[in-house]
């Protein structure tokens, strides 16, 4: 499965804060399993999936199609962009673009497992709601100055499985040379697909500017939608 590029919104709920608390082994494993679980899930050597992606910016909306099924360079389908069936020249641009990527992924991916987010040394209980166990932790984004970086993650009280993770920025970050971030801010959202915890929603905030002048803002939400299993999981 396609992993998820690093950039996002975030939408604190009420918690009950308790004192900071570090956490109990019991905990930590339930969230190294929940992590487990879900990179489990999104890998496509385990669980192969079918799914649609739909995708939300200022200028622009697209849905696209996975097939695991399908060859590796043609798992990808265009439905539509900004409402419209695309023609074939879009499809063949489409096409050849889902190509380069998968060729430069390896040297030029910024794309991580889920569980590589999260430093689970840095765990530390903070509360609970009426559904989640909640718990903040260092971000662990090579790509960005993780001392300037927040996170938190929930866990569902009674299943003890993954339902969010929000990642923010506590000071300006410099991911590269003349690139300076005001406001990073990511959310992952999971749910249950075919019995299995899958990503159900992420969304990205950025403000920020390259070489002074140019502005880097951008929102995207994207939401996964019509999940099915292709074959059934491994154990």
């Amino acid at each position: 499965m396609k992993l998820f590029k690093l950039v996002m919104a975030m939408s604190l709920g009420f918690i009950c804060y308790s004192a900071n608390a570090e956490v109990t082994p019991e905990e930590q494993q339930w969230v190294e399993q929940a992590l487990s679980d879900i990179n489990h899930n999104t890998d496509d050597s385990n669980v192969r999936w079918q799914y649609a992606q739909h995708t939300v910016m200022p200028d622009l909306t697209r849905i696209e199609q996975f097939d695991a099924s399908q060859p590796e360079t043609q798992r990808w389908t265009l439905v539509s962009e900004n409402g419209e069936t695309p023609d074939k020249k879009r499809v063949d641009k489409y096409q050849q673009h889902q190509q380069d990527l998968n060729q430069d992924k390896d040297e030029n991916s910024h794309e991580v497992a889920f569980s590589d987010l999260i430093d689970v040394t840095t765990l530390v209980f903070v509360g609970d709601d009426d559904s989640n166990l909640v718990f903040k932790f260092v971000p662990n984004i090579e790509e960005l100055d993780n001392e300037a970086l927040t996170g938190v993650l929930y866990l569902d009280k009674a299943s003890k499985q993954l339902r969010k993770i929000l990642i923010s920025n506590t000071d300006e970050l410099n991911p590269a040379f003349t690139v300076t971030l005001t406001k990073f801010e990511l959310e992952l959202v999971f749910g249950v697909f075919e019995g299995l915890v899958m990503p159900e929603h992420t969304s990205t905030i950025i403000n920020g500017t390259a070489a002074i002048f140019k502005s880097l803002d951008s929102i995207q939400t994207v939401t996964y939608l019509d999940y099915k299993v292709i074959d059934k999981p491994k154990a």
